[in-house]
């Protein structure tokens, strides 16, 4: 999703803590009977400064616990986040300088990086999400397609919309980035909506 996550894992009254780099392929994570996760999912102009994207691309790091309630990010020391205080908590991250915006890869993502020639942003885009700047364009387009599947547009004007080439460049860049289709999208979306979730 063009984004770095730290992902806390609640299992049989334990607690991991998973800091994830940018990944452009789906992966599955394990899941039992009565686990919860609980995730802050950075933008992708945010990036740590001692950690950037271009270290942490494909990787994961289980980050230790301090104790029953808190856990190590490098050499400080952090309280687990719950969903009410995740706002503070990356407040707390920013204060401490541990996180920091990129305005470069920022303003790139908002103007939807229609300036791929710039040699400038590629070097931003590189250091901070650990991406070139088209792969970054390609998996946010992809999500701006499922928001528009989701919301009951056609695939064939969803690609077109979007600057596919056709049908099916949206299928199998969807399938790639994704690892779903247009219409498993679009039919999940459904289902969602009928059974009230």
């Amino acid at each position: 999703d063009g984004t770095w996550d730290l992902v806390f894992c609640f299992r049989l009254g334990r607690v991991a803590i998973l800091q994830t780099g940018q990944i452009v392929r789906p992966i599955d994570l394990a899941y039992e009977p009565g686990d919860s996760y609980f995730a802050i999912v950075f933008k992708p102009d945010v990036y740590m400064p001692h950690r950037p994207g271009n270290m942490m691309f494909h990787k994961g790091i289980f980050r230790p616990l301090a104790a029953r309630d808190s856990f190590w990010l490098d050499n400080d020391r952090l309280e687990i986040p719950t969903f009410d205080n995740a706002e503070q908590f990356v407040a707390q991250l920013a204060a401490r300088g541990l996180i920091a915006r990129d305005r470069v890869v920022g303003y790139a993502v908002e103007a939807e990086l229609e300036q791929l020639d710039d040699r400038t942003l590629e070097r931003h885009v590189a250091r901070v999400t650990g991406m070139t700047a088209k792969m970054l364009q390609q998996i946010l387009r992809a999500n701006r397609a499922v928001k528009l599947l989701e919301g009951g547009s056609r695939a064939a004007d969803v690609a077109a919309d979007l600057g596919y080439t056709d049908q099916s460049h949206l299928t199998n860049s969807l399938r790639r980035i994704l690892g779903r289709t247009p219409g498993e999208i679009a039919r999940d979306s459904r289902l969602r909506l009928e059974s009230g979730k």
